[in-house]
């Protein structure tokens, strides 16, 4: 007589191989590395050297920091470490800048890349964590946002550069230092040099758009004109005026972005005493 099958047992799921994104940082760092070194990484077709270089600084742009999480945050990284240098070479003389505060926003930067000395401006840049929840890009300053805007102009120029001599600037890096970074500078300034009582800081939840002090930092932006400094709060859909924005108070601008943001601050704490009508001018 036939013995009867053995008892029905479900199979242990499998574990699935591991992806890049489960590499530590520190290596992923060295493979990226590697790759940007025609050295580390010969290629036998290589005619120029310097071309070579920029179009791997192009692919890793364009390319290889969207395979993942991980791959995007040692490449940005990279990015911001090589052309924060000539950033700061090109900012207008009398403006300060702070494009890659390493240490000013942990939530971001502490899930990427840290430096390895305490210096803001120089030294080299080394894997911290994995940091594998969150968005990539939570946390970055207002001017941040603007390095990384004239990082894809530069690297599209220098590419379009080596693939012709016939190739001619777009003017569009001299736009980002002549309008957007002063700005977003003075966006960034606003709850450093003017009190909370006045300006909620951005780390703060997004309150509805009012009309009342303090105002929050996320639902404030700057415009500049060759005189003024216009202040504006986000209303949509609440809002009046252009594009459903509110012009909160208008200064006259100083000779620094600091002096201009100072400037702010004192015609806010006018506004609060009810020496300033919203919307109106500080001379």
């Amino acid at each position: 007589m036939p013995l009867p099958p053995p008892p029905y047992t479900p199979s242990q799921p499998l574990i699935k191989p591991s992806d890049l994104s489960a590499l530590p940082l520190p290596i992923i760092f060295k493979i990226i590395s590697y790759t940007l070194d025609p050295r580390a990484t010969p290629n036998r077709w290589i005619t120029d050297l310097e071309e070579e270089k920029v179009r791997r600084i192009w692919g890793l742009f364009i390319a290889l920091r969207g395979v993942c999480r991980s791959f995007w945050l040692v490449s940005t990284s990279i990015l911001r470490t090589t052309y924060h240098p000539p950033y700061l070479n090109l900012i207008q003389p009398g403006y300060s800048s702070d494009a890659y505060p390493h240490d000013s926003h942990p939530s971001y930067f502490d899930s990427a890349i840290t430096p390895a000395s305490d210096s803001k401006e120089d030294g080299p840049v080394t894997p911290a964590s994995t940091g594998k929840t969150g968005s990539v890009l939570a946390g970055r300053s207002r001017e941040t946002a603007v390095f990384d805007r004239w990082i894809a102009i530069r690297v599209g120029e220098e590419l379009r550069s080596v693939e012709s001599s016939l190739s001619e600037e777009s003017g569009a890096a001299q736009e980002i230092f002549s309008r957007f970074q002063p700005v977003a500078r003075i966006e960034d300034l606003l709850p450093v040099y003017i009190p909370i009582t006045l300006v909620k800081p951005r780390h703060t939840a997004p309150d509805a758009p009012t009309t009342t002090l303090p105002l929050p930092h996320t639902h404030l932006s700057v415009t500049l004109t060759p005189s003024w400094c216009q202040l504006w709060r986000w209303a949509m859909p609440y809002g009046r005026g252009r594009n459903g924005k509110d012009m909160v108070l208008e200064v006259r601008r100083q000779e620094t972005l600091e002096g201009t943001v100072k400037r702010l601050g004192e015609g806010l704490a006018d506004m609060a005493e009810g020496l300033v009508q919203w919307g109106g001018r500080v001379l």
